[in-house]
């Protein structure tokens, strides 16, 4: 019996790609993007406020009011990349049924993440050893594999988000066994994208005068100014990751793309 090899995600078309294809399509993302960096620069600045007040309630609000306007902008986004969909303004974010199996499909990504995590946890923090006994080495090492191979399942799993998107019923069988290996590709490709912007922002939390200043008080001019600034970027990283795993998508589980003509070294 003939099997078809599994396609091979090629990761630099794609990460060249996600970066090219949310420049070319400014024009249409100017004004969500736009309307989204208001949203979350303001829900950011009195967020600030609100841990400086300790007011918990305000927090869990206006977190919850980013996180809804995030999904729903990348709902859009992978409806624009995917199905050519283009809403003009406040439109282009989604908040229908294709929003909450979104938000249903992170809810799920989320939770196999943490379930991912707590035996990673046990097994670095659980078993210390005496001094020199090796067992504390280890136990990270097994710490470090289990996060990695949680990492990999996950970075394969996350194409259930733009099926989500587009209201495709694509059954996580058929994602699983669309991605079959290529497990540390998506891992990798997905460290790659958001690699620049966690440098922007390792500057901006770290190079800026005042920030890690434990004797400050209040929200410092500098605060509000590193508020503004990551707001107008963080918008393009989550655009720049949402194009990513729309392609990715697009080239493993709907086929398109280069397929795969050495399908001999197969990771997860």
């Amino acid at each position: 019996m003939i099997t078809t090899p599994p396609r091979r995600l090629p990761i630099d078309v794609v990460l060249k790609r996600s970066f090219l294809y949310a420049w070319e399509s400014r024009s249409t993302l100017a004004k969500p993007y736009a309307i989204y960096v208001i949203v979350t620069v303001l829900a950011d600045l009195l967020l600030g406020e609100a841990a400086n007040s300790a007011n918990s309630v305000r927090l869990y609000l206006l977190t919850g009011v980013e996180e809804v306007f995030a999904m729903a902008f990348a709902v859009g986004i992978h409806r624009f990349v995917l199905l050519h969909e283009v809403n003009a303004g406040i439109r282009f974010f989604r908040w229908d049924r294709h929003f909450l199996q979104y938000l249903l499909t992170a809810l799920v990504l989320f939770l196999l993440g943490l379930l991912a995590a707590f035996p990673a946890l046990g097994v670095v923090g659980g078993a210390a050893g005496p001094a020199g006994s090796g067992v504390a080495g280890t136990s990270a090492l097994f710490g470090l594999a289990f996060v990695m191979t949680a990492a990999v399942i996950l970075s394969r799993m996350a194409l259930a988000l733009p099926a989500a998107a587009i209201g495709e019923a694509t059954p996580p069988r058929a994602i699983w066994d669309a991605t079959r290996g290529n497990g540390f590709r998506l891992l990798a490709l997905t460290i790659m994208t958001v690699l620049p912007f966690m440098a922007i922002q390792a500057v901006l939390l770290h190079l800026l005068p005042g920030m890690n200043d434990p004797a400050a008080t209040g929200f410092s001019t500098t605060e509000i100014l590193v508020t503004i600034v990551w707001g107008l970027i963080s918008p393009i990283q989550l655009i720049v990751v949402t194009v990513m795993l729309s392609l990715c998508f697009d080239v493993l589980v709907r086929g398109g793309g280069p397929a795969a003509v050495e399908p001999s070294r197969r990771d997860a």
